[in-house]
């Protein structure tokens, strides 16, 4: 079985190449960078722009895969909510050019389609983005589902973890800051499901590997507030629990609306795989055992 992984370099392109299934796959990918951050674990890589169409089409065209794994996209939803037009661009335009290629797609959705009133969500509760960057993961998710019956929908969200040349995780930072005896204000009112990159990965491999389509939520197994979360890392590493001090979403005037009461279930994913993504001393254990 043939596969593209779109976006290989970031951290969810990482962990599913680390993830990938030992025998019976050859993974390719594309990513913005000139070389791939993990050489080894590919058969073939093209740095490849996907806002030019005629590029992206081009290196499907040529490597004709099975799947198309779609990880690229702009995840910084008050730039989305900033630069709308970018924002359609790569996260429901580039989408719309790799589904129109015909093969069946995993693409990565959000629980930003969400309005986050009465999480945590399944699949099949209604749908209301806040945000540019919401709708525009909507869209995208209507046109990969439109284009092929066997196209998968893994909604994520709170994705952290460790990926060469990754962005400092809230882990991380909470961990260090707090190391480093310095206060951190973190929002109590925005509830979810965070979720570490390489259970993410697996699950998105389980789910293709039992033939699985439509929509899953593949989400760590714990549901918390952001504050909750901070303590729990403060708690895990024996810091002062003292440091972190409370605050309100409003009080950050951030330029896009968060969905506060979100979260995803994750009944269906572990009813139709059996497996369940770790808890919050789960991920942080796999991870600082893997440093």
């Amino acid at each position: 079985m043939n596969v593209l992984v779109v976006g290989c370099n970031g951290l969810l392109g990482q962990n599913l190449l680390r993830s990938q299934p030992a025998a019976g796959w050859t993974v390719r990918g594309i990513g913005i960078e000139a070389a791939p951050a993990l050489p080894d674990l590919l058969t073939a890589y093209k740095s490849v722009d996907i806002s030019k169409r005629t590029d992206l089409e081009s290196a499907i065209a040529e490597w004709a895969p099975d799947w198309i794994f779609n990880s690229a996209a702009i995840t910084d939803v008050d730039l989305c909510e900033r630069d709308p037009a970018l924002a359609a661009l790569i996260n429901r335009d580039t989408v719309g050019w790799m589904a129109a290629a015909g093969k069946p797609m995993v693409h990565i959705s959000t629980d930003y389609v969400f309005d986050g009133e009465s999480g945590p969500y399944a699949e099949d509760d209604g749908v209301n983005p806040l945000s540019v960057y919401g709708t525009t993961k909507l869209e995208s998710e209507e046109l990969v589902l439109s284009a092929s019956p066997k196209s998968l929908i893994a909604r994520t969200m709170t994705l952290w973890g460790r990926g060469k040349g990754a962005k400092t995780s809230f882990v991380d930072f909470v961990r260090d800051s707090l190391k480093a005896g310095k206060t951190v204000k973190i929002v109590t009112d925005q509830y979810g499901n965070p979720t570490l990159a390489e259970d993410l990965a697996l699950g998105i491999w389980k789910l293709v590997g039992n033939s699985r389509h439509g929509i899953y939520h593949v989400v760590g197994s714990e549901w918390n507030s952001r504050f909750e979360w901070a303590q729990g890392i403060a708690d895990h590493y024996g810091l002062d629990k003292g440091l972190i001090q409370s605050c309100l979403t409003a009080d950050l005037k951030q330029a896009a609306r968060r969905p506060l009461k979100s979260g995803l279930r994750i009944d269906k994913l572990v009813r139709d795989t059996g497996f369940r993504p770790r808890d919050v001393a789960g991920q942080i254990l796999r991870v600082d055992s893997a440093a």
